[in-house]
């Protein structure tokens, strides 16, 4: 059976025709429909109940609005099938894709209904929203290695089996593939093209709320690297000062490469032992590879400080915009380039068996959490 978990939150006005869609969409199959209401003030839960009796619709009510991500643990454990889809009430995720997602969920894989693949994309959106969205995906593919098999990772709309779901424990508000990318660790993923389209009913609930929860959702997926590495940085200066005051009777060119040195190899110890610690990287290969990693954030520091000073910012701003670039550079370079997850480099294939499923990549199964 297909079990069709839909968290909501004053959505009364699109139950109706998402649950027709749903019924034409699944005709011939084994299916129930699980939807999950956050108090709705506007009698989504009563509306839903008074279509159970035309459609298997199952509904729980939560009191108090606790966030999209628990309501699909909830209902991923109420539901009584094997697969279980996630999706919207909005009618922005189309129903009619719900069992090529099932289909592919079915055979194991962690099926996704990308925006972002061949096929794919959104409709309407203005540029702000675009950037936002696409920000995500980016950031969430730098931070989260388990998120690089995927073009988008912050879908809403997907399938894969109820016992990995139902036993995710969510990091944030909304973003409930992301914990399901990182706990469950799927053997293969699918990624399935689908038109973003707008929506024609009901107010959008994205605003600041969800991209700050996003932004700390990803920071506690990654276990905080990204500040670590930053305090890193920050312990490095203050070696790089002690070499230099204990090697003030050298030369300075001579006391000055000493601090870079010892600061740039104490910081590399620090994150393989701190920051990466879940990652096994060649002390020696990495220490060289940590090397050229920094050398291209302080180019990207030096130039941008020297691009700004030109443009007529001052130069101690400009100096300050310029670490911050070469922080961003030095991270993502040694994310990527030094301290690298093996578990996720040698992926295969996922054989696909509809022509309109777009594979992305496959990883060796793990179990259902980590």
């Amino acid at each position: 059976m297909i079990s069709v978990v839909v968290p909501t939150y004053n959505e009364a006005e699109n139950l109706s025709e998402l649950l027709e869609r749903l019924d034409r969409a699944l005709a011939g199959r084994s299916y129930e429909v699980v939807v999950v209401d956050d108090g709705s003030p506007d009698g989504t839960a009563e509306v839903a109940r008074r279509l159970a009796g035309r459609y298997p619709v199952r509904v729980l009510v939560r009191e108090g609005r606790r966030g999209l991500s628990s309501a699909v643990v909830e209902g991923a454990r109420a539901a009584g099938g094997d697969v279980v889809v996630v999706m919207d009430a909005d009618l922005q995720h189309p129903p009619e894709l719900v069992p090529k997602l099932a289909e592919a969920a079915g055979r194991g894989c962690l099926a996704v209904a990308s925006r972002y693949v061949k096929g794919g994309g959104v409709e309407g959106w203005p540029w702000h929203r675009r950037l936002v969205s696409r920000g995500a995906v980016l950031l969430a593919r730098i931070l989260l290695p388990e998120a690089r098999a995927v073009r988008d990772a912050v879908s809403g709309f997907f399938a894969y089996r109820r016992e990995c779901v139902a036993n995710v424990k969510p990091t944030g508000l909304y973003k409930i593939l992301l914990d399901v990318l990182v706990q469950c660790k799927p053997r293969c993923v699918v990624e399935v093209p689908y038109l973003f389209g707008l929506r024609t009913r009901g107010r959008s609930k994205l605003g600041t709320r969800h991209i700050a929860d996003y932004l700390r959702q990803v920071l506690a997926l990654a276990r905080w690297r990204p500040l670590k590495f930053a305090a890193v940085g920050a312990s490095g200066i203050g070696v790089a000062l002690a070499v230099i005051h204990l090697t003030s009777f050298l030369p300075k060119p001579v006391s000055v490469a000493l601090a870079i040195e010892t600061s740039l190899t104490s910081n590399y110890l620090l994150n393989r032992r701190w920051t990466f610690a879940n990652r096994r990287t060649p002390l020696l290969a990495g220490w060289a590879k940590y090397h050229v990693a920094t050398a291209v954030g302080n180019g990207v520091n030096y130039a941008t400080t020297l691009i700004l000073h030109l443009l007529g910012v001052w130069i101690y701003a400009a100096y300050v915009v310029g670490v911050a670039a070469g922080y961003v550079a030095n991270y993502v370079t040694s994310e990527l380039m030094v301290f690298i997850d093996k578990n996720t480099v040698n992926q295969e294939n996922c054989e696909d068996t509809s022509a309109r499923m777009r594979t992305h990549r496959q990883v060796p199964p793990r179990g259902p959490l980590s």
